[in-house]
């Protein structure tokens, strides 16, 4: 039981880091370090609220609106509410907040090699 505890908190304690590391990094639009925190297949649904619309991009269209400065390039704090997980799969419930947004979100990574990887984002966007 203990060694599986420690593992937990090992888990937990580094897909934090990497998340917190990965939010930094788009608010940066640190482009390569994003690429490389990406699973190749990585897909997103994002909501505006209060729009009965969703949007839904992979990672190639994340990557080419980072580039173009559509997103990113804003500091936004992070709030972790739960970190929990299923086999490979780590899942952080977080919202982020800048200075003209907020985001409600989940997101699912696949630990790839040792390396946390960020395979899906499911956010609810909110203007201020």
């Amino acid at each position: 039981m203990m060694i599986n505890q420690t593992k937990l908190e090992t888990d937990e304690e580094s897909l934090k880091r990497d998340f917190i590391s990965l939010m930094k990094k788009i608010d940066e639009r640190k482009i390569e370090e994003v690429e490389s925190g990406f699973h190749t297949d990585y897909t997103d649904s994002v909501s505006i609220k209060g729009s009965a619309s969703v949007f839904s991009s992979n990672k190639t269209k994340y990557l080419e609106s980072l580039k173009e400065g559509k997103i990113g390039g804003v500091e936004r704090s992070v709030s972790i509410h739960s970190i929990d997980f299923l086999d490979s799969f780590g899942f952080v419930k977080a919202d982020l907040e800048s200075p003209v947004m907020k985001f409600r979100s989940i997101y699912t990574f696949y630990l790839d090699q040792g390396a946390w990887k960020i395979i899906k984002a499911v956010v609810v966007a909110e203007k201020k």
